[in-house]
Formats: C-alpha cells, sequence, structure tokens
C-alpha cells in the first residue's frame, strides 16, 4: 500500500490532494508513504528513509507554482510516480522517467 500525506502551508492546503493521489496508487504492492510538502519555509531537499519496515519519500511540491496552479494533483501524480520508479497511474502508454 502507498499512503499518502502532506506538510502544507495553509494557504495551499485545499489544492493538496493526498486522498486524490492515494486512491490513484491504491493498487500499487508496495509498503511506501509519501510525504507531499509545499510550504514557504526551507525544507530539506527531497529525502527517502526507511521507518517499521516503510520506505518514506519526502517530494517538495513548488510552492509558487502550486499557489497558481488551479489543479495540481497531475503534477502530485506525476512526481510520486517518478519518485516511486513506476508509471504514472490511469495512463495508457505511461512510463517511469
Amino acid at each position: 500500500m502507498v499512503y499518502v500525506t502532506s506538510i502544507t502551508d495553509e494557504e495551499v492546503l485545499s489544492k493538496i490532494d493526498t486522498q486524490y493521489v492515494m486512491s490513484k496508487f491504491s493498487g500499487v504492492d508496495m509498503n511506501a508513504v509519501i510525504v507531499f510538502i509545499c510550504t514557504n519555509d526551507n525544507w530539506r531537499k527531497e529525502d527517502a528513509w526507511k521507518h517499521k519496515g516503510k520506505q518514506y519519500y519526502a517530494i517538495r511540491l513548488p510552492y509558487q507554482q502550486v499557489k497558481e496552479t488551479d489543479d495540481v494533483r497531475p503534477l502530485m501524480l506525476e512526481l510520486a510516480a517518478k519518485r516511486l520508479g513506476i508509471p504514472v497511474p490511469g495512463e495508457a502508454g505511461a512510463t517511469g522517467g
């Protein structure tokens, strides 16, 4: 199972749809957690770590782009799939990179 969560500034919180992304990865047989970070603060660059048998992946979303984009779900799906090394779910002929 791929679990998706976020660390997000309130100003862009409504645009970060973790449930949508998690539903798209529901058929993926991985024990992974995606943590989307979208803040104006300086967070560490994208990291990966393991904890209690799960692989965690932090993905930093471009704050200004998220703020100015109506629907960031395609970007979130693309970045998550790339980070997991798999095709974007639901796209015919999608490639992993």
